[in-house]
């Protein structure tokens, strides 16, 4: 498996894997679907290279993960969302707790 960095990422492009740190988050707020009201996390994490927002669906799914925490994402997508590279999971990715890493800044570089 290939891990790339945020600096890496292509849009419109699965990506392997994605070590990054959580700086901050936002949600859940409500999304109307088609016959429903979904629910959207927008989660801020960073690398060594720069920062994106990771989207999670789901009303609960945000809580899991703190400021400050260290996660790997398998499987993911990148997409342009308001002219800014965005990542989420689609239907393969997973996102699972990974051991810290100190070259992992602890806010947005720059």
């Amino acid at each position: 498996m290939i891990k790339l960095k945020i600096e890496n990422l292509q849009p419109e492009a699965n990506f392997d894997e994605l070590k990054v740190r959580v700086v901050s988050k936002d949600g859940p707020r409500t999304v109307q679907g088609r016959d429903r009201t979904l629910f959207v996390w927008d989660i801020l994490v960073v690398d060594e290279t720069g920062s994106t927002v990771l989207t999670l669906w789901g009303k609960d799914v945000g809580e899991k993960y703190k400021i400050g925490d260290v996660v790997s994402i398998q499987n993911g997508w990148c997409k342009m969302f308001r002219d800014k590279k965005q990542i989420s999971m689609g239907r393969e990715g997973k996102i699972f707790p990974a051991d810290d890493d100190p070259n992992l800044p602890t806010k947005v570089p720059g």
